[in-house]
Formats: structure tokens, sequence, C-alpha cells
């Protein structure tokens, strides 16, 4: 059949940052649906076609020739803070982060910043006593992708943290993405592989088990990454596995997995946690720790596993043009960026 032969249009249509992954997809198939209604009018089947049009109550105007005045950013805050005590002890803990991604069919940039800080008071008859932990995160990642299955990137991140005994650590990791399914359908599924390889310069605020006040290694780390979307919100599952290629004993497997949903527009919520296998903590702290330490958890001390469960919220705003289009490097999606 060649009626409709040499008959073709394109349309475009802009996606709201704060819908939901399913949200987003239905708008998708309506401009299918409607991009072919050209097609059916030419058809034998035109009469039994009925067109309707419904208006709502504050529908907003087409933005198709709207100039973006984000210029396709989307920015993201989270804050959230506790307090606890009682007569002979009190807590205080402060988590921050901010978040600036920018998102084209064939390029992706994304920044992001995260501090915590936590301070335990211990007080008795003749004394106060304070101990502190914080930790300072900040990253820059870049990925274009190459076709429907293939991407490809590089990653520059720094890190602080007392706790780790990690004055310094800058790592730089070139990164490769394979998605079983097309990019096309990230919305619905999606399965991929990632594989990140690079320099890792660590500087210590003590000297280490291993005698180390700083070095250089190379680090791999090899992800597998499953994603499913529902009305109400995402489901995520993770494996991630690191390994230093100087030794390959000193290596770590974690295990993730994450709920989203949305509460209204702009706002999600998210319970999220791990499990953790640990065999590559070449930043611990040379001797003892005192009991002091211990008791406070100042000092990041040996273990072969670790766990966590968490819930969070946040609220998301900026353009309302930017498409996220550009699904690769995308991670576990919490709807919450730490």
């Amino acid at each position: 059949m060649r009626s409709f032969q040499g008959i073709s249009d394109t349309l475009t249509f802009f996606n709201d940052p704060t819908s939901t992954e399913d949200e987003q997809r239905k708008k998708l198939v309506r401009h299918l649906k409607l991009g072919l209604v050209k097609y059916v009018a030419k058809s034998t089947i035109a009469d039994e076609l009925n067109i309707s049009y419904i208006v709502k109550e504050g529908s907003k105007k087409d933005t198709s020739k709207t100039k973006d005045p984000w210029n396709y950013w989307v920015f993201q805050i989270s804050t959230f803070g506790s307090f606890s005590g009682s007569e002979a002890y009190k807590n205080e803990s402060l988590n921050s982060s901010f978040s600036a991604n920018r998102e084209t069919e064939k390029w992706k940039i994304g920044a992001q910043f995260a501090f915590n800080k936590s301070v335990d008071t211990y007080i008795d008859s003749t004394s106060k006593t304070k101990f502190t932990r914080q930790g300072l995160d900040g990253s820059l990642d870049v990925v274009r992708v190459i076709d429907k299955h293939w991407a490809y990137g590089a990653e520059a991140s720094y890190s602080n943290s007392l706790y780790s005994n990690i004055l310094a650590a800058y790592k730089l990791r070139p990164k490769a993405e394979y998605s079983i399914f097309p990019y096309s359908k990230f919305n619905t599924e999606r399965i991929v592989f990632q594989y990140l390889i690079g320099p890792a310069n660590y500087h210590y605020y003590d000297t280490t088990v291993y005698f180390k006040t700083k070095e250089w290694q190379l680090q791999q780390s090899a992800n597998v990454i499953a994603s499913f979307t529902k009305p109400w919100g995402a489901i995520n599952m993770g494996i991630f596995y690191s390994s230093y290629l100087s030794d390959f004993s000193k290596n770590n497997l974690n295990f993730n997995g994450a709920v989203s949903w949305k509460i209204v527009k702009g706002l999600n919520f998210a319970i999220w946690g791990n499990y953790g296998l640990i065999h590559d903590q070449i930043a611990l702290r040379k001797g003892t720790a005192s009991r002091d330490e211990l008791l406070v958890k100042t000092r990041e001390l040996k273990s072969n596993y670790n766990y966590n469960l968490g819930v969070a919220v946040s609220y998301r705003f900026g353009s309302i043009l930017n498409n996220f289009i550009n699904p690769a490097f995308r991670g576990l999606n919490y709807s919450i960026i730490f």
C-alpha cells in the first residue's frame, strides 16, 4: 500500500521536569496518536473517526515556541536535619545537596554538591565534650550517546571525609555503557551494563594501615542496573562492583534498591536501601581506635559488610522544556539526589 508514500510530519512536545517517568511516557503516546490523525483522515475509516477537545481549567499555553529562560537546565535542592537528646547527650545533624543537569538528545551534563555534618555532645556534671563528623562531595559528569544501545563519557569527583580519614580524594574516570533495551524504552524498562576505569589520588588525615599518607591508585567499576516504571513512581535495582587494579582482593560489592512515589506535582517521597560487602578500606587509620572513638563513631573501623535503609523527600523545579530524552548513565533513580 503506497497511498501514504511521501507523506511525513514532525511533532514536538516538552515534558515537565516534575512529571514521573510514566506521565512522560503517556504524553509521548498521546502525541504519537495525534501524529497518526492525518494518515487516518486519508484512509477508508476516516468516517468513523471522532475528534473532540476538552479544555482543562488552568491548562498551560502551548510552549513549543516559548523561549526557555532556564536554557534546558534543571536544578534540585534537598536538605534534611535532625535533633535528639537527653539530659546527658544531644545530637545535631544536617545534610544538604544541590544538583544542576542539562540534557539534549546526544549530550548530558550534570554537576552535584553534597554536604553533611553531625555533632554529638556529651554532658556530665563538670564539662561538655563534642565530637564532630562531616563530609563534602562534588562531581562533574559528561555523557554522549552514540546510538540506541551505546553511550560513553567521563566523570570527575572530589570528596572529603574526616570519618574515613580522607583529607582529599580526586578521581577521573572514562566510562562506557551498553543498554539491552533501546534507550527509547528507558521510561518503561531498562537493563544496562556500565564499566568505568581511571586514576584516583588520595590524601589522608593520618597514616593508613598500609603506612600511606597519600597514594595513587587505578580503580575500575562494573555495574548492572535495572529500572521499571509504574504509574505511581518507579522501582530501581542495581549491583555495583569496584576494585583496585594493583590488588584485586581490595574490592567492594554493593546491592541497591529504591522505590519512589510522586506525592504531588514536584514533590516526591522515596524509600531506599543497600547491602555491601567491603574489602577495599585502604584509607583506614593506622593504630587502635580509642574508647571514645568507638563509642561516638568518629573513626571508620574495619568491617566486611555494611547496610542502610532510609527515607527522604525532595522538591524539584526548573525548565519546563527539558525533554529528559538522554537516559545514558542515569544510575538508580530515587527521585532524590543526595
